[in-house]
């Protein structure tokens, strides 16, 4: 029953919506008025051609002109009707008010000098007990017709009955469908004078595409006298192009007077051409509104829907409207309460924008939603809630951990020993950690709030170039700094900071510095001791060649030592201060579900120093061992170094080739600094995938030749900036923000590859990949 309903209100839409095409396209006037107090008429609405019609008269009348005032202000101020002529028009209104019937009559204007003749009617619309509410006043310009049964003579007043039920353009057939006449009409529709048409067949001005349709109309009229019968077809007009006609033949055959068969026409391109737009607008707005994924519906205040798109259904898990209707719309929320809530508000503002609810489903679980809402009234002041809502759980739960996160976050920034700041350009510091605080030797965060970024520097312009080589770069990594204390004292910071862009376009600046006073202080005492050092070199120059070669290597190897000395103290403590602040955290936190989380996170600290560790150890093996050449199967030793880094997270999300070309028996080479080559570029690969990539690949190809092995690795992750290629074999460099490694690797790729008396070269570009190659002289 509600299934037919809905069917009805369908094909009323669809019928009010073909109305109003045709009240906004023809070219009869209409003028749809409102009864107030059962005799006051106010013009509600005017098609254009009225408004047209209107303007002729007086070139400065709009819509607005006529819009919600009285016929009778509007013959008086804009037509300037003389009393008798308005009270002649309105006593035609008033007896249709008293009948409540129809009332037709001829309207005689005189324009630029001529008179012109308009039928018009005027229709009451009434309600369901019968009232009088509307009155529909429509006109069609007749003064052609009027001029033709002034002018015609007796030849002419044969075609009278003709004349009188032409609506535009009007044609008599024969009854083998030769055109015998043809108004003058014809002409301003389709472009033909009479005489080109008169004579030949109906079918030679129709589109072949519905020449069947129209030969079949012809016939079926032809025997049925009196009767009607109306179709569309394709008329082709004069100048070559066609147009949509609207056609009704009238069999006349019998009546002597006409002895034909009428075809009135109108042209309905526009009015085609609207509906077709309209049919697909409509095709077009089922169709997003079927594959969006927001849930759309129609409700009433008794609680069933009238309408749910497929999203509203999946999203509360029902099949079918039907399916749905059978609860009450109340039990899609989780609290009837909220229900009631968001019905009253709707009841009182009228519509409710992005509200959140907690739905439920069809089999009880539940989901955030976000609603809106419009109350609508339809016809006979039927209330309707027109609405949309969208699945936002993940977004909540999303929002929570964030939420979590930004809570640890703040946990740890106040836990841990390094200064953790925010600045920008303009608003200075607006955040600084408690470590932050204590390395400025200030009292709280507050005072550190209200200083000049710039006193914090020894030298005036130092910010300024750190924030010119940011905005350059986009970050510095460990650049030392010469800081100032709140008492004046100076100390050495090591400053790293990255840039990024707040909401309204301002620079933001987030960064930590940590006091290496005493480092640098180290560091300063060991220079002045290289420097000495260098001098007594300099003085034993005279001393034997293999003298100098050991003392340049001891130097070389001091400088390498002070530098890991100092590496290592940061990339052990950095783990351990983490796991430390972790413990701290996990002992105050009573939340047992939370304990996976700080181990988890210990784990990753404890793997940090296992790899950093493991770097330790090869680049020991690297420079300390002695070079062994041997023998060895390249396959073998590849594909262990592969397996050993089975543990790495995107191992499986790496697709690994291996090719290896030429004959390898006479190839001798040190297998382990082999592998310790192998290991650290294969591993980046693993380490540095690009997530935007799709399939992620690592491609191995070797080729042995008679004089060299050359390897080359092809990966598509994130790739290295050209203005760090150059640097990647320093010691202790890292390349990327993403690296968690101890800056070693490459750095004993390039010692390994050079005591083997190799070359290796590197090409990469950002997000695309990177590819080494290295090339070992046959021994």
């Amino acid at each position: 029953m509600k299934s037919s309903e809905t069917n009805n209100n369908d094909e009323l839409n669809a019928e009010n919506s073909y109305l109003s095409l045709i009240f906004q396209n023809t070219s009869d006037l209409f003028c749809l008025l409102e009864v107030k107090n059962k005799s006051e008429l106010v013009i509600l609405s005017i098609n254009p051609s009225y408004l047209e019609a209107a303007r002729s008269f007086n070139p400065k009348i709009t819509a607005k002109t006529f819009l919600g005032r009285s016929i009778t202000d509007v013959m008086y101020e804009e037509y300037e009707y003389s009393k008798t002529k308005a009270l002649e028009v309105l006593d035609k209104y008033e007896e249709v008010l008293e009948t409540c019937e129809t009332n037709i009559f001829i309207e005689e204007f005189e324009f630029k000098g001529a008179i012109r003749y308009y039928s018009s009617s005027i229709t009451p619309i009434t309600n369901k007990k019968g009232e009088c509410t509307h009155l529909l006043y429509a006109s069609n310009d007749i003064t052609e017709k009027k001029s033709y049964e002034l002018r015609l003579t007796s030849r002419e007043k044969k075609f009278r009955a003709l004349i009188e039920n032409a609506y535009e353009g009007i044609v008599l057939y024969d009854a083998e469908g030769i055109i015998i006449y043809a108004s003058p009409s014809v002409q301003n529709i389709a472009g033909y004078a009479e005489s080109e048409v008169c004579g030949k067949k109906g079918t030679d001005f129709i589109h072949p595409d519905d020449m069947a349709i129209s030969l079949n109309a012809f016939k079926s009229i032809l025997s049925k006298p009196g009767e009607s019968l109306n179709y569309r077809f394709r008329l082709q007009h004069a100048d070559g192009h066609y147009l949509w006609s609207d056609a009704t033949l009238t069999n006349l055959l019998d009546k002597p007077e006409v002895g034909g068969i009428i075809s009135n026409f109108r042209d309905i391109t526009k009015q085609k051409l609207a509906e077709d737009k309209a049919r697909e607008s409509s095709q077009l707005l089922e169709g997003i509104n079927q594959n969006i994924n927001e849930g759309i519906y129609r409700s009433i205040p008794t609680g069933s829907f009238k309408y749910v798109n497929q999203a509203f259904l999946k999203m509360f898990g029902f099949d079918s409207l039907e399916s749905l209707n059978k609860i009450h719309s109340s039990k899609l929320y989780a609290s009837k309460d909220t229900r009631k809530g968001i019905h009253e508000l709707l009841l009182s503002k009228k519509n409710i924008n992005n509200v959140e609810v907690r739905f439920k489903r069809k089999d009880g679980s539940e989901f955030w939603g976000l609603m809106s809402s419009s109350l609508i009234k339809g016809e006979n002041n039927q209330t309707y809630f027109d609405g949309a809502i969208r699945d936002i759980t993940k977004q909540k739960m999303a929002e929570e951990k964030s939420r979590q996160n930004e809570q640890l976050l703040t946990s740890i920034s106040q836990n841990i020993t390094e200064g953790i700041f925010r600045t920008s350009v303009q608003g200075g510091i607006v955040f600084a950690n408690e470590a932050f605080v204590e390395i400025f030797g200030y009292e709280t965060e507050e005072e550190v709030l209200e200083i000049d970024p710039n006193v914090l520097y020894a030298e005036e312009s130092a910010r300024k170039r750190i924030i010119e080589s940011i905005r350059r770069e986009g970050f510095v990594r460990n650049k030392e700094v010469e800081l100032v204390k709140k008492n004046g004292d100076t100390f050495w910071g090591l400053y790293s900071c990255s840039h990024t862009r707040g909401s309204n376009g301002e620079d933001i600046f987030d960064g930590a510095v940590r006091d290496i006073t005493e480092i640098k202080m180290a560091e300063d005492k060991l220079t002045r001791l290289n420097e000495e050092l260098r001098k007594q070199n300099l003085a034993l120059a005279s001393r034997e060649e293999e003298l100098n070669v050991a003392l340049r290597e001891l130097s070389d190897r001091n400088f390498e030592l002070d530098q890991l000395v100092y590496k290592t103290s940061h990339d052990l403590r950095s783990p351990l201060t983490s796991i430390l602040g972790l413990v701290n955290i996990a002992k105050i936190d009573e939340d047992r579900e939370h304990q996976a989380e700080y181990l988890g996170r210990i784990e990753k600290s404890i793997l940090k120093l296992d790899e950093f560790v493991r770097s330790m150890l090869n680049y020991a093996k690297a420079s300390r061992t002695e070079v062994k050449m041997e023998p060895f199967e390249l396959k073998t030793l590849i594909e262990n170094c592969i397996n050993d880094l089975e543990y790495l997270e995107n191992f499986k999300q790496v697709k690994t080739t291996l090719t290896i070309e030429g004959e390898s028996k006479s190839f001798t080479s040190d297998p382990l600094r082999l592998k310790i080559i192998f290991s650290n570029i294969i591993s980046n690969a693993y380490k540095y995938v690009n997530p935007e990539a799709g399939n992620s690949y690592l491609k191995i190809t070797a080729v042995f030749t008679p004089t060299a092995l050359v390897i080359t690795f092809k990966d598509n992750g994130i790739g290295i900036h050209k203005s760090q290629i150059e640097k990647i074999f320093d010691m202790f460099y890292r390349a990327t923000e993403k690296s968690e490694g101890s800056g070693l690797g490459m750095y004993i790729v390039k010692q390994s590859v050079n005591k083997l008396g190799g070359e290796i070269s590197v090409k990469s570009k950002v997000n695309v990949g990177t590819t080494f190659k290295i090339v070992l002289p046959a021994v």
